[in-house]
């Protein structure tokens, strides 16, 4: 026999390998669902950002939950840390969050929570906003330019089944000094 017949027909190695292809598509995975560990928390009690934030905590009473009953599995809170910039031109730089409501059965509306980057206890920032909430995004992408913030993603419209976007949204928010102002919206029909 010769030395690679040996190697290939011995359990071990084989073992080995298919161990290490799960690890790297493992690995793969979490790089990819992850978005980006530095800018994601997630869980009930879940892994802290970057900047020290938990975010799943930080947004989960923004968002109104109904109460799951106890030890339900499926009621994990996620937040993604999507943009980041001076909004309300203070000079420090505000957060903006993605997060949703769990649910067992279906996915919920994405809203885009902003939170004050000037709060005396960063680990614990102060709400400014909910964004979004007139419309059922579920997808959503945050960018912030010249110190607006702008929401696009695919939504469900009040004619279209919960399971299948119908619109195509962008919204504009603007600071006003006191709160934020939607200042554009567009809408357009997908496909």
């Amino acid at each position: 026999m010769n030395a690679r017949t040996e190697h290939t027909s011995s359990p071990r190695p084989r073992r080995f390998r298919v161990w290490m292809g799960t690890a790297a598509l493992a690995a793969s995975l979490v790089t990819i669902l992850d978005a980006g560990a530095a800018q994601a928390a997630t869980g009930r009690n879940g892994g802290q950002a970057a900047d020290g934030v938990d975010w799943a905590a930080v947004v989960e009473p923004a968002l109104h939950c109904l109460q799951p009953e106890p030890n339900a599995t499926w009621y994990v809170i996620r937040a993604r840390v999507a943009a980041v910039g001076d909004l309300t031109r203070d000079g420090k730089r505000e957060t903006v969050v993605v997060s949703s409501c769990p649910s067992p059965t279906s996915s919920n509306p994405l809203f885009a929570f902003v939170y004050d980057g000037a709060s005396k206890r960063p680990a614990a920032p102060h709400l400014l906003a909910r964004l979004g909430a007139n419309r059922s995004f579920k997808s959503l992408k945050v960018t912030i330019r010249d110190g607006r913030v702008q929401l696009r993603g695919k939504v469900v419209s009040g004619r279209a089944p919960n399971c299948c976007p119908d619109l195509i949204v962008s919204q504009t928010y603007t600071w006003n000094g006191a709160k934020f102002r939607r200042t554009a919206e567009k809408a357009t029909p997908i496909g």
